[in-house]
């Protein structure tokens, strides 16, 4: 057999599982997954019909299994087993409680189906794998509310959260949800608030209670990123000459702090960013390596890093 028939072998039982894993599967998409013609899948979609797999669906509106058809369970690759042990371990790291006991579930029904030299290969090397990080049990006391949110997602129904602000105040919101993000070892649930008419984020730790409604909302919100990007306030510019040797430790944290435009000269990195946190959050950043940088501009960022300063300085004395 040829590297043609063998890539496209590759392909149709890639294809397959595609339909398997999903209600609905369009031509388009499969071509961009696999880098081939729609024609191509045109062909590779007909090779599994002639095969007997009863598909629903034609050219140009997507393609389905027959509802009720049932497959063998698929057999895994020694590299997918491998990429299900280091998932699992990352799950168990930096996921919320709530997911991480439905993931467990989930990873025994999995091991399951595997092959008995699939199973030692796992217990072989399950043990030779850690992820160290710093992050710390933050206590939540809902241990189901992510899979609350996540209905709620996909049910698009309004939620009821008792939550916790960062100053100790606590508010009742009714909100409809776009959707989560984890950042900086915490979970976000970006959403709309009916309270404050308006978008906002709200840490996922700091919900005390969380209960779903009947309510829809029938307003289309797009993609959780395109919010993240939006300003909920007015933004400040800041220039800043960092030392070009600590520029390695900046690689994350400065693009979540809004840069825009990076430079090099020869006194350093030029650095410039656009920010809603130029009197709290970005001078304390700033402070983290502020032997190394130059206030460039405002002079209003240099007088509240100097006044940070002064109030570290007479607390430590």
């Amino acid at each position: 057999m040829n590297d043609h028939y063998l890539k496209k072998l590759d392909r149709v039982t890639a294809i397959l599982t595609q339909l398997q894993s999903k209600p609905v599967v369009r031509a388009q998409d499969l071509a961009e997954k696999f880098d081939v013609s729609i024609r191509t899948i045109y062909r590779d979609v007909k090779t599994l019909e002639n095969a007997g797999i009863p598909i629903v669906g034609e050219a140009g509106n997507g393609y389905s299994l027959m509802d009720g058809y049932k497959l063998p369970p698929i057999m895994f690759t020694k590299e997918e087993v491998l990429s299900f042990i280091t998932a699992e371990k990352l799950m168990q790291k930096f996921s919320h409680q709530s997911l991480g006991n439905h993931y467990q579930a989930a990873m025994e029904k999995v091991r399951s189906v595997l092959r008995n030299s699939d199973k030692n290969l796992i217990q072989n090397i399950e043990k030779q794998i850690d992820v160290f990080s710093f992050h710390t049990d933050s206590g939540d006391s809902l241990k189901n509310v992510i899979p609350i949110i996540l209905e709620s997602i996909a049910e698009k129904t309004q939620l009821n959260i008792r939550y916790q602000t960062v100053d100790g105040r606590v508010d009742n919101r009714t909100i409809e949800t776009v959707g989560m993000f984890f950042e900086f070892n915490f979970w976000y649930i970006m959403a709309f608030c009916t309270l404050r008419k308006d978008f906002r984020q709200f840490r996922i730790d700091r919900i005390l209670e969380i209960s779903k409604t009947q309510n829809p909302f029938l307003q289309e919100y797009g993609q959780v990123n395109d919010y993240r990007k939006r300003s909920n306030g007015n933004k400040v510019r800041a220039k800043l000459l960092v030392d070009k040797k600590i520029m390695s430790h900046l690689v994350n944290s400065k693009k979540y702090y809004g840069l825009t435009e990076e430079v090099e000269t020869e006194q350093g990195m030029e650095l410039t960013f656009e920010t809603e946190w130029i009197n709290d959050g970005f001078p304390r950043w700033l402070i983290t390596f502020a032997d190394y940088a130059t206030v460039l501009e405002p002079e209003s960022l240099r007088t509240r890093l100097n006044e940070l300063l002064v109030k570290m300085t007479e607390r430590h004395q």
